[in-house]
């Protein structure tokens, strides 16, 4: 069963059919901030280190596989229908849902076509940066007016040592403190311990990441899954996204998530372009500035295409060539 194909013109690998064996991943990012992304939108982020300084959690034997992840919800909220620009979690039938994965060269961009909503995300990390940009494009592809809701969701570390966040649970589930400043979720924890960031043998020391939205008004939040999920629910069918409204509820210890919650109307054949911004630092001082970085959305196009630009230029000092086409690009682009 063919489940996509190499754009040898574009240097991507496109996923046609979301229902792969197996997690099909990209790397994005650069020695200093790392990110983790499959094609159902799934995997994690770190700092430096995926051991150490791992912030955005993952847990890689978790049924469903490839849970949880750097998701977008959406919600209709005429109708309280909902799903996710990735296939999953939500995981509509795909008779009704189409979707598309696309990676490339430090970038991935997932998109999918439901109930007349044709919605992109593109997730990349800019050059010299301590952030990764989700860059959402929604579309009204119908003849009426569309008005729904966008629901970010990312599952955090309690603790940066991927081990204690997974193992030490009487200790990192009283150390994650959540905070959201002007419209900006702050995840802080030992926030009380002088900050090393750098010393990763230190494990008890304060950090701090934050999430934010640029061009789009911020009308909620949610940073503790429970909340955000519900009882005895799953990332399929979180009691948030369902009844369309966050708690607005700063949480205090257990298992930390940054959603951010955005309403949208769209008249036939509108577009609207906002951008999920995650990084490293506090809300109040790196997270503004991520913002002020791009007041102009246009700024994460330019910054796209500069990613594209350094990582086609490094691959291009060996070219293999053989009768073999499909060989060819999986070595001129994929393992070299």
């Amino acid at each position: 069963m063919q489940y996509g194909y190499f754009d040898d013109d574009r240097r991507e690998y496109v996923i046609t059919r979301p229902d792969t064996p197996k997690s099909w991943s990209n790397y994005l990012g650069t020695t200093e901030y790392g990110a983790i992304i499959t094609n159902n939108a799934g995997g994690y982020g770190f700092y430096k280190s995926g051991g150490m300084g791992r912030f955005i959690r993952m847990r890689f034997n978790s049924i469903p596989m490839d849970q949880p992840g750097r998701y977008v919800y959406l919600r209709d909220r005429d109708t309280g229908d909902y799903w996710s620009v990735s296939w999953q979690p939500v995981g509509k039938p795909l008779e009704s849902f189409r979707s598309e994965c696309r990676h490339g060269m430090g970038y991935t961009i997932i998109s999918s076509l439901y109930s007349g909503i044709e919605a992109e995300t593109t997730y990349f990390v800019p050059l010299g940066k301590l952030y990764e940009i989700w860059k959402v494009k929604v579309t009204n592809k119908g003849n009426s007016v569309r008005k729904l809701s966008a629901f970010t969701y990312l599952e955090y570390a309690a603790n940066w040592n991927a081990m204690d966040d997974l193992l030490n649970i009487q200790y990192t589930h009283y150390t994650a403190q959540m905070k959201v400043i002007d419209g900006i979720i702050d995840h802080g924890t030992n926030v009380y311990i002088p900050e090393m960031p750098d010393n990763f043998k230190e494990k008890d020391q304060g950090r701090h990441t934050f999430m934010a939205l640029a061009g789009a008004d911020v009308v909620g939040f949610e940073t503790d899954r429970e909340r955000f999920l519900g009882p005895y629910r799953t990332y399929a069918n979180p009691i948030t996204v369902e009844q369309g409204k966050c708690s607005n509820f700063e949480a205090w210890g257990d298992n930390p998530c940054g959603t951010l919650q955005a309403d949208i109307e769209l008249k036939p054949g509108e577009t609207r372009t906002f951008l999920v911004l995650v990084g490293i630092g506090k809300a109040s001082v790196a997270g503004k500035q991520a913002l002020n970085d791009f007041h102009d959305l246009a700024q994460a196009d330019r910054e796209l295409e500069q990613v594209k630009a350094y990582w086609h230029q490094r691959m291009e000092g060996i070219r293999v060539e053989t009768p073999d086409r499909e060989f060819d690009s999986m070595i001129n682009t994929w393992i070299m």
